[in-house]
């Protein structure tokens, strides 16, 4: 038996290091980056979304006509 462990030592792979906690490491790293960074991208979606809302309510108000109306959203379309 000792013999036999001798022999096949060198060449056991016991338990060692569980290298997929790297890969996981990754994956939870680069996913916080995204979520954080999404977060701060938000407000930007939020201001273009509240500046064709009060667009939309000028033109429901008759302040602005529909040429007019249609070239501004076009403009923040772009943007």
């Amino acid at each position: 038996m000792l013999t036999t462990l001798a022999t096949a030592a060198p060449y056991w792979h016991g338990s060692g290091f569980p290298f997929f906690v790297f890969p996981a490491f990754f994956f939870l790293a680069f996913l916080v980056v995204f979520l954080v960074f999404g977060v701060f991208r938000r407000g930007s979606w939020r201001a273009l979304s509240d500046a064709r809302s009060v667009l939309a309510d000028r033109f429901a108000r008759g302040e602005i006509g529909a040429e007019e109306y249609r070239a501004r959203r076009s403009e923040l379309s772009r943007k």
